[in-house]
């Protein structure tokens, strides 16, 4: 029996996803935010890559209660870190059965995956190395040529199964670069130490020499890490191997992305994800003793302007460097 899958956040990556999955014959269900979903059910999801456009009627509702859990569906969770919680009860009352539902976390982070295992028994990891941009309802693009991405899956915490090689030679007909990784969860920390730097391009929309300042977060992150006992694959091996992997970025003339925390406070989201990423770093730091203030600079300072209505590029990097100098 094929797999239906259920993409929960159908937003610039899930919708992306989900529509690659349809076009390649897979069965796909979206669930999004209304206007979104409106938009989808009027028109058509418009998915624009680099090379074509694509207007694929995928089936998509706001509320999974509307159709329910059904045998054999496949959850692809990709809200951010911020709504895992919400989500994940969403799908547990529309009907999926803790035992047998399996649950992809297609998510920045590395706290979703244990968070889910609260409530369904089969949870996956998936390091996600995959460029989209939520343009407008009904509109995402998928900027990258070669492949339509690069992702890593395994069973959470650690190993691989059947259910994984199915969803791994689905999501590679669909398009992607797609690798089963029985220690997944050492790849998506690698992914998580680059992604801290997510903050930094949305605080300053990318202007001024952030190097320095980066590698400082990134620093952080690793000694944290470490101290908490968490392996993570090296970075520099992980970001070769993603370079092997991956296709070429393609942006469309004139087009930006500074990454999802940049995208969310140029349209003004009602929530960023920058406590599961930075203020992750931070929880670490306060449990295991580690300083963390370039992190907590970065946490700090993005809350700031995100209750503000602050659009990215606020601060430099020159400001955030003081901010640390001030705390002593």
């Amino acid at each position: 029996m094929a797999m239906r899958y259920v993409i929960y956040g159908a937003g610039a990556i899930g919708a992306a996803v989900g529509a690659h999955l349809w076009r390649t014959g897979h069965p796909a269900l979206l669930v999004g935010r209304a206007a979104h979903v409106n938009r989808i059910r009027e028109a058509g999801l418009s998915l624009v890559t680099p090379d074509e456009t694509f207007v694929l009627h995928v089936p998509a509702t706001i509320d999974l209660g509307e159709t329910g859990v059904q045998p054999g569906d496949v959850i692809l969770l990709c809200v951010k870190s911020q709504d895992t919680e919400t989500a994940l009860r969403e799908v547990r009352d529309a009907g999926a059965d803790p035992k047998s539902v399996p649950i992809f976390c297609l998510q920045n982070g590395i706290t979703n995956e244990d968070r889910a295992l609260r409530l369904f028994e089969n949870v996956y990891g998936v390091m996600l190395n995959v460029p989209g941009v939520y343009l407008e309802p009904g509109v995402v693009s998928n900027p990258i040529r070669g492949n339509a991405g690069f992702m890593d899956i395994g069973r959470y915490p650690v190993g691989t199964d059947d259910v994984t090689q199915r969803t791994v030679s689905d999501l590679i007909k669909a398009g992607y670069a797609v690798n089963a990784h029985p220690r997944v969860m050492e790849a998506k920390r690698a992914k998580f130490l680059g992604n801290l730097g997510n903050s930094l391009g949305a605080i300053t929309d990318g202007a001024g020499e952030s190097a320095p300042f980066l590698r400082e977060v990134r620093r952080e992150g690793e000694d944290c890490l470490n101290a908490a006992g968490l392996t993570f694959e090296n970075p520099d091996e992980f970001n070769a191997r993603v370079a092997r992997s991956r296709g070429e970025t393609a942006l469309a003339p004139g087009q930006r992305n500074l990454g999802s925390t940049w995208q969310s406070l140029m349209r003004g989201a009602a929530s960023l994800e920058t406590d599961f990423l930075n203020g992750e770093v931070v929880r670490m730091g306060r449990l295991h003793g580690v300083p963390t203030p370039h992190n907590a600079v970065l946490q700090e300072t993005v809350a700031r302007m995100h209750a503000s209505g602050s659009r990215p590029g606020r601060f430099t990097v020159a400001d955030l460097e003081g901010f640390v100098a001030s705390r002593g």
